[in-house]
């Protein structure tokens, strides 16, 4: 089969799924949505019916690389420094905290455990190959999708000190978790390689971003006509991510610093993020069904690491969560018990990791280990987030409390109006960022 032909079966089932879970679910998120799509990715991969084989999943890489770029471009042109000034004081920092507690503790098992587990593959790689990847584990270990936690905040009807600074808190973990898997991709040069000092590779993946967004700035100008915003954000990731997948960059990383430039520099950057959204979960379901579709088993004993994954990130969000509140301005009660379990769901930003690391790394058992953890972390971890952020938000005394969402007389003197549905939204509201 032509890979044009499977290109449009792959795009037409994103659509299709995401239709339905739309017209289903009344834009509520489905829990077992990441899980769903990594299986269904297994079944009609090499491993099940073969309908993608290795070939043809060689053949789709470049829309691997356009997909996640596309997700990094969202996340970066939700970035408008401007509001960043108005957040309150401590909330930039009580992320950082977290997610520095977190990627070191998940980071350093994840090399001691690559370095010292007895597997014949893994004892002949060199050093840069082992702090790479546990680099992009302790990395990816941070990603939370703030998606799922305004969605779980929003159907709890909470409102207070935890509801407000969590979402704040999760999306400086994500860009915190592109920057950093971003940079080290970009500064992983062997000696040998033709090129200039790592910082040099880091400063040409920014400078590439930088430019491709002031292109696009010039081009785009001002407008505001949805379909051509549309078009030519397309054209921009494309670009970008060829690029970044030509020179071995993260194209999340490359189209994030092209996303937070335009978000900054152009007047058309409302308009823009109205008009791309509207693919956002389509494309996670081509992320997650390709993910699921290239990923290949381990033996026996590597699956300590996913399993120890999973114990070891769940742990280090507590603690780095309880040095937060310990050490940040947060108007948080410092007795909230388990805060870093609301911080569990992943979503597809762990797996459009996992797809990036893939493309550059050529080591068979380390990249499967690699793939393998984050996958398992984005499909199990948005299975038990909405039970554990619950808890979370119902111990912190928060849960019932919005103004907005307490019943209302009805106009005609009938009985309350009932709140809205956990999943609508207001009509004005921006499109939330992935």
């Amino acid at each position: 089969m032509d890979p044009p032909l499977i290109l449009i079966i792959v795009l037409t089932f994103a659509f299709a799924a995401t239709h339905l879970e739309r017209a289903a679910l009344g834009g509520r998120t489905n829990l077992f949505a990441s899980l769903e799509y990594v299986l269904i990715g297994v079944l009609v991969g090499p491993l099940g019916l073969s309908f993608l084989d290795a070939e043809r999943l060689d053949s789709l890489e470049p829309l691997l690389a356009v997909v996640t770029g596309f997700v990094g471009f969202l996340v970066g042109l939700s970035l408008d420094f401007r509001r960043l000034r108005d957040r309150p004081a401590g909330t930039l920092t009580f992320g950082l905290v977290i997610g520095v507690v977190c990627a070191t503790l998940v980071g350093g098992l994840a090399w001691v455990a690559l370095t010292y587990l007895p597997d014949d593959a893994l004892a002949e790689l060199p050093t840069g190959a082992v702090v790479l990847a546990a680099a992009t584990l302790g990395l990816g270990a941070i990603i939370t999708a703030v998606e799922s936690l305004e969605s779980g905040i929003l159907a709890a009807h909470a409102d207070g000190p935890v509801s407000r600074l969590l979402p704040t808190a999760a999306q400086t973990l994500r860009v915190v978790a592109i920057i950093g898997f971003g940079l080290a991709l970009a500064s992983d040069r062997s000696p040998g390689e033709v090129g200039a000092l790592p910082v040099v590779w880091d400063l040409i993946a920014i400078g590439a971003g930088l430019g491709l967004a002031v292109i696009f700035h010039v081009f785009v100008g001002n407008e505001q006509d949805a379909n051509k915003l549309f078009v030519a954000t397309i054209g921009v990731v494309a670009l970008a991510s060829g690029v970044a997948h030509a020179l071995h960059f993260s194209p999340l990383f490359v189209n994030l610093v092209v996303g937070a430039t335009i978000a900054n520099v152009s007047r058309a950057a409302p308009a823009l993020l109205r008009a791309d959204t509207r693919l956002r979960r389509p494309l996670f379901v081509v992320l997650l069904l390709l993910a699921g579709a290239g990923w290949s088993p381990l033996p026996g004993l590597l699956w300590v690491v996913p399993i120890g994954y999973l114990l070891v990130r769940a742990i280090a969000l507590r603690l780095g969560a309880q040095a937060a509140v310990a050490l940040t301005a947060a108007d948080i009660d410092a007795d909230t018990p388990h805060l870093g379990d609301a911080l569990l769901g992943q979503g597809a930003l762990a797996a459009a990791v996992a797809v990036n690391f893939a493309m550059v790394s050529d080591h068979g058992t380390l990249t499967a280990v690699v793939v393998t953890t984050l996958l398992v972390g984005a499909a199990l971890n948005d299975i038990w987030y909405a039970p554990a952020l619950r808890g979370v938000l119902q111990t912190a005394g928060e849960s019932g409390r919005r103004e907005g969402d307490r019943p209302t007389p009805h106009p005609n003197g009938g009985g309350a109006e009932a709140p809205p549905s956990p999943g609508a939204e207001a009509p004005d509201a921006p499109p939330a960022a992935p």
